[in-house]
């Protein structure tokens, strides 16, 4: 199960800064003309052992409480210049996992975790990731700002496709998602050519190529994308860049039909179910519209989720990493510094993830159950 825990989004060309090194400034800024940073409670995308048994007419298993004996190991991502902050992760097991996002140099933006450290992976050419995801470990997709889709085949990550989008300006991926290796959808915004507006992008790989889906002509942003199996459609988080609304879609590979609006949601994933977060309310979605599901310690629970199923799943909690097993919440892991903050996390059978930064430097925080 892949999440993104604090997601950097980036604003239209009108409303954000052009400097790189004013960008790496500003990507904890909330509101600022070049992030917005928002907490969201991952997905991640993603992969998760599924213990479904619904199409063979069986009754699935009770969710079983999960085990908080973990072994904890920290990271440092350390870069000889400047900052690498990745804000994404997909991984095809606890050791192969990718994380990718910003960086000072583009020789940091891709990360690999081999089983036994964290090193960086640096590519040919320009590359500006922020969606990940992919079905096996020869089979991954990146998406990158500059409209470009990139491919790992198991030994190297090569530029598979650039996009254009006539009179915009190339399309800016925020992520990816599929069901299968040939029904894949990147999703992000473009802006137009003037730089005077923007609009929500769709692009979907279908085997052999990846080409734009012909939606309405909408001014937002489409943040995150998710599965729901339930129905076999997705759901889509999306926001406006000057306003604090924000809106999530059902879309079924053609039909785009907005379901909710709000202010201050999280949409998020447990286990292969959809969950919207609204302050310490977690809400289920059930196929077709959101119902309460859990309410959490306000004073304990900052926000996010992600995990196996619904007694075993991970949280931010104030003073770190939370754990909820179906009966209590308790911090599992607690930071060392009050200035961490939380940006990425997967989870695995026996083994979790989370990148966590400060002002100085990016740390990934490794645990793994006891035996």
């Amino acid at each position: 199960m892949n999440i993104d825990l604090s997601i950097k989004i980036i604003q239209p060309l009108s409303s954000r800064i052009k400097s790189h090194t004013g960008k790496l400034k500003q990507i904890k800024i909330i509101g600022s003309k070049m992030k917005r940073a928002i907490i969201l409670t991952i997905v991640s995308v993603f992969l998760f052992i599924s213990f479904s048994c619904k199409e063979n007419g069986i009754t699935p298993p009770e969710d079983k409480p999960g085990r908080r004996d973990y072994t904890w190991t920290v990271d440092t991502l350390k870069v000889p210049e400047g900052r690498s902050l990745p804000f994404r992760m997909w991984g095809a097991n606890a050791n192969d996992v990718w994380a990718v996002g910003l960086a000072y140099l583009n020789a940091y933006c891709i990360w690999h975790f081999d089983g036994i450290s964290w090193k960086n992976y640096v590519p040919d050419k320009y590359i500006d990731p922020r969606g990940i995801w992919g079905t096996s470990r020869n089979n991954i997709w990146i998406g990158s700002t500059d409209g470009a889709f990139w491919h790992y085949d198991g030994f190297q990550w090569s530029k598979f496709q650039e996009t254009n989008i006539p009179n915009y300006r190339p399309f800016v991926n925020q992520a990816i998602i599929g069901n299968r290796a040939d029904n894949i959808y990147a999703v992000g915004f473009a802006d137009s050519i003037a730089g005077k507006s923007y609009k929500a992008i769709i692009m979907h790989f279908n085997g052999n190529r990846w080409e734009m889906v012909n939606i309405p002509s909408i001014q937002q942003s489409f943040i995150r994308i998710y599965y729901d199996k339930i129905t076999g459609n997705f759901l889509i988080y999306a926001l406006e860049f000057d306003t604090t609304d924000e809106y999530i879609y059902m879309f079924d590979g053609k039909n785009l039909n907005q379901i909710y609006t709000s202010e201050n949601h999280t949409l998020m994933m447990i286990g292969e179910k959809i969950y919207l977060q609204n302050k310490n309310k977690i809400l289920r979605f059930n196929g077709n519209k959101f119902e309460p599901f859990l309410e959490l310690s306000a004073d304990k629970y900052v926000g996010n989720a992600l995990g196996r199923n619904e007694k075993d799943f991970f949280t931010i909690n104030v003073d770190g990493i939370g754990h909820y097993n179906g009966t209590d919440l308790i911090t599992i892991f607690v930071k060392p510094n009050i200035e961490w903050a939380p940006a990425a996390g997967i989870v695995f059978e026996k083994d979790v993830f989370f990148i966590w930064d400060d002002p100085y430097d990016t740390f990934v925080v490794h645990g793994k159950l006891n035996n």
